[in-house]
């Protein structure tokens, strides 16, 4: 398993205005992509991607209720807060 990149995200709603999460993405030895989904620093699910068809195999939530739209944030390249810039000395 290779890190690709991680990106900070604003999970920030009009409910929650200062909400940030975070995702680090791998590459699979199986040329698939595996994304790990963090909140305010906590484990928040994950998922392979195939790479072939860009399709979810396999996918897994901590929460058994939670907001769709949180995956939508992930996915908002606009929500996108980059990662080097924010620890580029890390």
């Amino acid at each position: 398993m290779n890190l690709l990149s991680r990106s900070l995200v604003n999970l920030s709603t009009k409910k929650n205005n200062d909400s940030l999460g975070h995702v680090s993405r791998y590459e699979l030895s199986n040329g698939n992509s595996y994304n790990v989904f963090f909140i305010e620093a906590r484990y928040f699910g994950c998922e392979e991607v195939c790479f072939k068809t860009g399709k979810i195999i396999k996918e897994e939530r901590s929460l058994s209720e939670y907001d769709y739209r949180i995956d939508l944030f992930f996915k908002d390249q606009d929500r996108d807060l980059g990662w080097d810039s924010m620890f580029k000395d890390w």
